[in-house]
């Protein structure tokens, strides 16, 4: 329920709805996007690499999603390895994954970002290895692939992480 929308916001409790957390979209401009200072350094210094599956590793991807983060399986399932970034660690194993798609994605914000936005979502980091900087690795990466495609806006919505997203260059 967007805050700025009170009259909005007062429909709805008057029809049950609660509120539960608060929820936030970050975009960034990707026409110039280079990583904030330090933002990869940590997953690097692990010896994570971040890259997208291909054809091969998408069976992989998905397994993980199943055991880690299964409410995203159909997500992954239903997107081409394209749309798949993943991280490694140094042994091989799959440490995190994230979805993006762009220019040209659906996006609740493409009438104020534009035909060219791209989006990313699904950010998710195994729990053990969560707090090595490879969310932010993923994030990072996939603003670069953006950016390369020539997506000039990304949006990512829906989310609770505010400091984590900022990291990457993201802005609410």
């Amino acid at each position: 329920m967007p805050s700025d929308l009170p009259g909005a916001v007062g429909f709805f409790t008057t029809r049950g709805w609660q509120h539960t957390h608060d929820t936030l979209d970050l975009v960034t401009d990707l026409t110039r996007y280079r990583p904030p200072r330090g933002a990869c350094e940590h997953a690097a210094s692990k010896r994570i690499t971040v890259t997208q599956p291909g054809s091969a590793g998408v069976t992989g991807v998905r397994a993980f999603e199943a055991a880690i983060f299964p409410s995203w399986t159909r997500w992954f399932t239903a997107s081409s390895p394209s749309d798949v970034l993943f991280a490694r660690d140094r042994a091989g194993n799959i440490t995190g994954t994230l979805l993006l798609q762009g220019p040209g994605a659906k996006t609740v914000l493409a009438a104020m970002l534009g035909p060219a936005a791209g989006t990313i979502g699904c950010v998710g980091v195994a729990p053990p290895r969560q707090g090595e900087g490879i969310g932010t690795a993923l994030v990072v990466r996939a603003s670069e692939v953006l950016r390369d495609v020539d997506a000039r806006n990304c949006h990512i919505g829906w989310t609770v992480r505010e400091s984590f997203y900022r990291r990457a260059g993201y802005q609410p």
